[in-house]
C-alpha cells in the first residue's frame, strides 16, 4: 500500500491562475534567468508538490492568525512539524503531515489566436495523464483520448467559430479536422469554453515559446538609477491557465481527528483564492482554487 493513496477522502484541487505566476526553479545559465519548474521528461510546467503544500500551509496559517494552541496542534496535525521549542516554550511534537500532496499539473494552456482573444490548448498526452490521475481518485468514468492526424492538425472540444478552417496559435497555424465530444472533462473543467485538443507536438511547442517573460532591474536607493549587471529575464505561467493537484486525506486517530473531519478542515479553508510562487508583493501568482471530492469508490 502506498501511503496517502488508500485514503478514503481524496480531492482534486483546481487552479486557475488569475495573475501570471512564478514557481521558480532557481538561476539558470540560458536566455532566461529564473525559470519556471517544469517536468524532468516533458519540459512542461508544473508546481513541485513542496510548494503546493507550502502554499496550502502558509494559507491554512493565515486563517488561523492568532495561533492559539489548538490552531497550532491542527495545523501540525495536517501537514507535519519537526520537533522544536516554539515562542510559548512549549514542545511541539514531531509527526508526518496527514495531506499527501501531488504536484500540480497543467491542463489547459491559453493562447492567443485570430478566433477569440485567446483560447485554450490540451494535448492527447495531457489527457491520458489526466485519465490515470482519475483512476488514483477512484473515478472510472470513461475520458476519451482523440486521436490527432498531424502534428498541425487539431479538435474543437468546445467553442463554435463559423467556418473557421485554420486558427492561429500566436505564430504558428494549426488546421481544423473537427470536433471531438470530451463531456467527462468538460464536467469537470466548465471554465474552458474554447478549447482546442492540438498534437502533443504543436502543446510541447506553445508551452515552450509562449510563456511570459519579464525584465526585471534593482535601482540603487542611493543614486536613483540601475545597478549594474542587476538586469534579469524572470519566466512566468501566463494568466488564465489551468492546472490541478492530487489531495490525499489521511485520518490521525492517535488525536482522534479522522479523515473527513481533516478533509473538511482543509477544503473548508483554502477556499476562493490562494496565492503561490513568488513577487507576491506584485500581485503575481493569485490561484482561483475549486475542489473536486471524491470518496475511496469514487463517488462525489
Amino acid at each position: 500500500m502506498i501511503p496517502g493513496i488508500e485514503a478514503k477522502f481524496r480531492s482534486m484541487c483546481k487552479f486557475y491562475t488569475v495573475s501570471p505566476l512564478h514557481a521558480g526553479s532557481g538561476a539558470a545559465t540560458g536566455a532566461v534567468d529564473l525559470p519556471i519548474q517544469r517536468e524532468r521528461h516533458t519540459s512542461w510546467p508544473i508546481i513541485q508538490a513542496s510548494e503546493v503544500k507550502g502554499a496550502f500551509r502558509w494559507h491554512f496559517r493565515g486563517v488561523y492568525a492568532k495561533e492559539t494552541d489548538e490552531a497550532i496542534k491542527l495545523e501540525d496535525i495536517i501537514f507535519g512539524s519537526d520537533e522544536f521549542d516554539d515562542k510559548k516554550d512549549a514542545k511541539r511534537k514531531s509527526r508526518a503531515g496527514t495531506l499527501v500532496v501531488t504536484d500540480a499539473k497543467l491542463f489547459a494552456f491559453p493562447m492567443r489566436s485570430n478566433v477569440a482573444p485567446f483560447v485554450w490548448v490540451t494535448c492527447p498526452s495531457v489527457l491520458k495523464k489526466f485519465k490515470q490521475d482519475m483512476k488514483l481518485m477512484g473515478k472510472t468514468d470513461a475520458i476519451k483520448i482523440p486521436k490527432i492526424p498531424l502534428e498541425d492538425h487539431a479538435l474543437w472540444v468546445t467553442g463554435k467559430f463559423g467556418s473557421n478552417q485554420e486558427v492561429l496559435l500566436e505564430d504558428a497555424v494549426v488546421r481544423i479536422a473537427g470536433q471531438e465530444e470530451l463531456a467527462s472533462v468538460t464536467k469537470i473543467f466548465p471554465e474552458l469554453n474554447r478549447l482546442l485538443v492540438v498534437s502533443d507536438a504543436m502543446f510541447d511547442y506553445c508551452v515552450t515559446t509562449a510563456t511570459e517573460v519579464r525584465t526585471g532591474i534593482k535601482i540603487d536607493p542611493k543614486t536613483g538609477v540601475t545597478v549594474d549587471g542587476s538586469l534579469r529575464y524572470q519566466e512566468f505561467l501566463p494568466a488564465d491557465s489551468v492546472m490541478y493537484t492530487l489531495v490525499f486525506f489521511k485520518g490521525a486517530e492517535d488525536i482522534e481527528k479522522g479523515a473527513e473531519t481533516i478533509a473538511a478542515s482543509v477544503r473548508n479553508t483554502i477556499t476562493d483564492f490562494i496565492q503561490i510562487g513568488g513577487s507576491e508583493t506584485m500581485g503575481h501568482g493569485i490561484m482561483r482554487v475549486e475542489w473536486e471530492k471524491y470518496d475511496k469508490g469514487g463517488k462525489q
